[in-house]
């Protein structure tokens, strides 16, 4: 990929969570009459792993090491923790990196590990977890996957095959590309 459409990439992604996190402020505090469904912020479907793993610039198993703090940006709260990486499937972290989760969503448990699929924040040294992505609680990478999707339980893979299978087989759903 060119180094411009890396960057749209990088922009789109922090974009799109920042989008999908002013959008779940306005849902929890804007008018209530004619309420009903509301549209999804995400340019990707985040119960398909091919799409997450297109979208985020990394995927890969970490051991939440401590909530670390918090930051705002434009009203909308994000928790901050300190994860150590263990297993990449994309991308190139390495060594404990700060990772970003919305506020209002299940915090993250110390020393549990997940499998995570984030975009790189423009302040380049933290990543932010993917709207509408939950982080995957993970005990064992060779455990079936059977609890993440029905594709998952139905073929056998682990949660590592599965995750793999995933990156390799990635779908960008950047604007302008063909499927």
């Amino acid at each position: 990929m060119s180094e411009v459409r890396r960057r749209l990439a990088v922009a789109a992604a922090a974009l799109t969570v920042l989008g999908g996190a002013l959008w779940s402020l306005y849902s929890l505090t804007g008018p209530r009459e004619n309420s009903g469904p509301t549209e999804a912020v995400a340019l990707y479907d985040p119960q398909d792993a091919r799409q997450v793993a297109g979208t985020a610039d990394d995927v890969f198993l970490g051991t939440v090491v401590s909530r670390t703090g918090e930051r705002d940006i434009y009203g909308v709260f994000s928790d901050l923790y300190a994860v150590r990486v263990a297993q990449v499937f994309k991308g190139t972290l390495r060594d404990t990196t700060t990772v970003s989760y919305y506020q209002g969503e299940e915090p993250l448990t110390d020393g549990a590990s997940y499998v995570f699929a984030t975009g790189r924040v423009p302040d380049g040294q933290s990543h932010a977890v993917l709207l509408e992505t939950t982080p995957t609680p993970v005990a064992d990478l060779n455990a079936p996957a059977r609890t993440i999707t029905a594709v998952a339980a139905s073929d056998g893979r682990t949660v590592r095959e599965y995750w793999k299978w995933a990156v390799d087989h990635e779908i960008d759903v950047s604007p302008g590309q063909e499927r």
